[in-house]
Order: C-alpha cells, then structure tokens, then sequence
C-alpha cells in the first residue's frame, strides 16, 4: 500500500482496495508492505513489514532504541520539516472536521528551537530483573533497558545507569506491576533550563526503605548539577495515580526554572510545561494575545504553579487563578511571592464550581485564559466562561480534538476564532501545542476593560 499522510496518534494513514489503513514506522508518500495487527469496523491497523519504495520524507532514527519500538518516540524515523507540516494539519483538520471552523487565521507552527534533549522531565520504571527504563510502545508491563536518549539531557542516561546499578548492587526489592508486589517503581529526573539544577525523585512502594539515604547519595555523586533527591510513596498501582508523601532525602526540596522573566519553583510532580524553551515561547504568546490589560480581571483557569497567571500580573492585570490541586495552588502563592506580584490571588477547586464564585464576587473578567489536561475543559466550563462574556479568551491546548469539541461551545454565545497559533513542544512525537484566542463580537467595540476585582 502507500502512505498518504501522517496523523494524529501516531500512526501514518493510507488506503488499500478503499480500505482505510492505519500503520505505525511508515513516513508519507512510501510503499511499504504491512501486516495487519487489528481489523476495526471502519479501517485495520497494520506494522510495517518491508518499505518497498522509501519516502524522502524518511530519516535514519537517531536512537538505539527506536527500532526497539520504545515508547518515548513515534516519528524519529521521519524528516523534523515533515513532523511539523503532519502537526500544522492535525489542527487545522481537527477544528475544521469536528468543530466545522473553516477558513482560520491558522498561522505557521511554531517549531523548537532543537527537536533533541529538550524533556526537562521523564519518568523511568524498574522491573524485577532489575532494569530501569522505558516502556516499549503498547508494552506497558515490559521495560526496556536505557542506554542513550535523545529526548532527554545528556546527564539523564546517567543518572538512570547509577540508579540501576545501585538498585541491583543492594539487591532491593523491585515492583512488579503484574503482582503489585515490589518496593522500588519509578525514578524521576527534572531538569531546569533556566538554572541548570537537577532533582530526583525515587518512587516507592509504602513501608521502610532502608536505603533511601544511601540511593541519594550515590545518584547525588554522579553530577554537582543534582540539588534535589526526594523519596516519593504511590501506594495505587495505577502508575498515573498522585504520588504521596514526599519525603526530602538530600539537598533541597525543589528545584526552580526560570521563564518570561519569571522564576517558579517545581517539585517532584508540579504540572510543568515539559518543553522549558518552548514554554518560554508559550509564556510571552499568551501575554501578546492577552493585550493591554491597564489593571483589568483575568482569570487563568487550570492554573497550575501559575506560569500564564504570574504572566498576566506582570503585564498590569489583576488575576484569579483557579486550579484542583491544592499543592499546586500552595505553590503558585509562593511563585507569586518570590516574584513580587502580589495582585494574584489562587483558589483550589473543581474549575465548574469555583469559576462560578469567582464571577460571582468578581464580576466579569476581561480576559479568561484556560490551559485544561488533555480531556479538555467540557461543556459546563465553556459554557460558563462564555456566559461571563469576556472580550477575549485564550485557549491552550495540548489535544486538537478535544479543542475543538470545546470550542464548539463557544459559538452560540457570539464567539469567533481570531487566532490560531499551533507551537512544537513535543518534537519526535506526535503531540502538538495549540494556542486559539477568540473575541466576542457583541463587544469588540468595547473601549475600557471591565473593573478589577480586588486581590484579597
């Protein structure tokens, strides 16, 4: 068969006898001989079992362990130029066939400033054979042994051979995700841009672990860089599930990065944009599109440490920031603090409920900025933020599919698409970054932003 095109999820897409084709490790315009893996009602899966006709498009995986089908990258076998031209169409197909938006101001992708080693974060799981590293893609209780990445800092692979080497020197009890049996699970490398500074976190099981201390000193050794090791307990055996009681075990308890002229402290599980270059990026976007806010009320919903909320505040608005997370919320106030922007003000809650008491004490905001997870905001959210009627709402997402379903929403209450900016946070992979401003025709003409409310 040949391939037409890259899509969203990683695989590429083609068609066989009208038959719509879905094949992971093929790159667009090439022939290749697949097998198939999983018939579905309106189209197969396949993996590629030859490439009879190579795409130009096509490039030599950088990594060992690509071809061993790790699941840190799906389009390492094809040209960077390629990725972006894939993402660029991703959303503008997305928005165009589920939210029926044609013709949008979609201005050119955003590339990274390099598509290599810019992760400042990455999880890696042991396995009872005492390896340490990455799953396989569709592999999720296998582990494949690290020996170089190129998604990463170089000093990572490092730190993941010491860890490995240590755990299997002292012989300690490692988890088995089959039985949920096991006392070491995951480590977990953050880096800063801004500051050069490392921390590590170790996961483990709940109960004793007698050598904690001793483990953070042998990772602590392998570079002056690492200022931060922590012990983490994850007593659910959802690997996705919140990590518990954080327990300092050398240095310092966080590690801080610097972006927009700002400086944010990270823990071991702060939501962090994962791209520290391209953050800063995002940062100074979103302020671009927020405007001369002269004092106005803003509100950052899904606010995490508070990156586009401290933004905001040193752009002259007053700012609400809302977001679950209690311990996030906890430090956004300290982020707001040590950077001197005492007009910031952050509730901890359900987005549905506390936006709700937020208008209703605040009156309407003059600019809304959300930033949900990958489900997205629903209908409730974007209902209610359409109901508030701010002048301009700036939506970032991270899935155009859910994007667009949610900017569905905003339609009826007079909103329309005056921005479309998608940025590359995620090279190698097939995620994409999308920023959508969108203004309320009703009050365009508005002249002065509506009143603040005051920060408590």
């Amino acid at each position: 068969m040949t391939v037409d095109r890259l899509a969203y999820g990683g695989e590429a897409v083609g068609r066989y006898q009208g038959l719509v084709v879905f094949v992971s490790g093929a790159a667009p315009g090439e022939t290749v001989r697949v097998r198939v893996r999983r018939v579905q009602r309106r189209h197969v899966e396949a993996d590629v079992v030859s490439v009879e006709n190579p795409s130009p498009e096509r490039v030599a995986p950088r990594c060992m362990h690509y071809a061993q089908g790790c699941g840190g990258c799906t389009w390492q076998h094809v040209d960077y130029a390629c990725q972006l031209r894939a993402k660029e169409s991703a959303v503008r197909d997305s928005l165009a066939r589920l939210a029926g938006l044609r013709d949008l101001p979609l201005l050119p992708i955003i590339p990274a400033p390099s598509p290599w080693h810019y992760r400042n974060k990455m999880e890696f799981a042991f396995n009872p054979d005492g390896v340490l590293g990455l799953h396989p893609r569709g592999a999720w209780h296998s582990i494949l042994p690290l020996h170089e990445c190129f998604l990463a800092p170089p000093l990572t692979v490092a730190l993941v051979e010491a860890a490995q080497a240590f755990a299997r020197e002292a012989n300690l009890s490692l988890h088995d995700p089959r039985t949920h049996q096991g006392m070491l699970r995951e480590l977990v490398v953050r880096h800063s841009r801004g500051t050069g500074e490392t921390m590590l976190g170790i996961v483990t099981s709940p109960g004793r672990f007698d050598a904690a201390a001793a483990m953070a000193e042998r990772l602590a050794a392998v570079d002056a860089s690492v200022v931060s090791v922590v012990r983490s307990i994850r007593a659910s055996s959802d690997t996705s599930a919140p990590l518990q009681q954080t327990t300092l075990l050398r240095g310092q308890d966080h590690i801080t990065e610097n972006v927009g002229g700002l400086h944010f402290g990270i823990g071991v599980e702060t939501f962090f944009q994962t791209n520290s270059a391209q953050a800063e990026r995002l940062v100074a976007l979103v302020r671009e599109l927020a405007g001369d806010l002269g004092g106005a009320l803003a509100i950052d919903i899904y606010c995490g440490v508070g990156m586009f909320t401290l933004a905001l505040a040193s752009a002259g608005a007053q700012v609400v920031g809302i977001e679950l997370s209690a311990s996030s919320v906890a430090a956004a106030q300290v982020n707001a603090t040590s950077n001197g922007l005492q007009q910031t003000r952050f509730l901890a809650g359900d987005a549905r409920t506390v936006l709700a008491e937020v208008l209703a004490e605040c009156g309407p905001p003059h600019v809304v900025v959300l930033d949900p997870p990958r489900a997205g905001a629903g209908g409730k959210v974007m209902r209610r933020i359409a109901r508030a009627a701010p002048a301009r709402i700036i939506y970032v997402s991270c899935n155009p599919t859910t994007l667009a379903r949610d900017l569905v929403e905003l339609e009826p209450f007079g909103y329309r698409v005056s921005v479309v900016q998608p940025l590359d946070l995620f090279p190698q992979t097939y995620h994409v970054e999308t920023v959508v401003a969108l203004d309320r025709h009703a009050i365009l003409t508005t002249s002065a932003p509506p009143p603040a409310c005051e920060s408590e």
